[in-house]
């Protein structure tokens, strides 16, 4: 760690209470990550002062801030930071749809097809107790294909369900929709 670093352990010792929401021994934990992060990952004097604030305030290194952007699920600290200077240094000086439109081809988004756009109307119009039955048959297949892999019984499944996919239902699921 180097002397100008604001964290380190004396401190947090000396002032647990300097956030109330965690407590002194994950902050402690949150900086042996990061000392050893420091070492392991190349990083600008800017990218390490942000991370350095950023356990300060009591978060992980592996924990995402949320990107400005993009959607960034399985990203740490560092991979938003950067990726977010990357489109703000890209994006300097582009109009608003300039903008959006660097983002979608930066991320890979495709606008959804006249079908997708159907098919989020029809779930967005659907009354919310069909869609809390449909929530609960999905957990309840769920639960029976788990038990099925379980014992082992997944694969006789699969080849029943193959040989009988054409069948006619057995029980009338008009109910559903009254």
């Amino acid at each position: 760690m180097t002397s100008n670093n604001p964290i380190n352990e004396e401190t947090i010792r000396k002032s647990p209470e300097s956030n109330p929401s965690d407590s002194a021994e994950i902050l402690l934990q949150n900086i042996r990550d990061f000392e050893n992060y420091e070492r392991k990952v190349p990083m600008t004097p800017a990218e390490k002062r942000a991370l350095r604030k950023w356990v300060a305030s009591g978060h992980s290194v592996r924990e995402s801030p949320g990107s400005r952007y993009i959607f960034d699920i399985g990203m740490d600290f560092l991979d938003v930071y950067r990726a977010d200077h990357e489109i703000a240094a890209a994006t300097r000086g582009m109009t608003k749809a300039e903008k959006i439109a660097y983002i979608k081809e930066y991320t890979g988004y495709k606008d959804p097809t006249p079908e997708e756009l159907e098919r989020m109307d029809a779930v967005r119009n659907t009354p919310v107790y069909v869609q809390k039955k449909y929530e609960e048959l999905c957990r309840r297949m769920f639960l029976l294909w788990e038990f099925l892999a379980e014992e082992g019984l997944s694969a006789n499944a699969r080849d029943y369900l193959d040989e009988h996919k054409d069948d006619e239902m057995p029980i009338d699921f008009s109910f559903v929709l009254e």
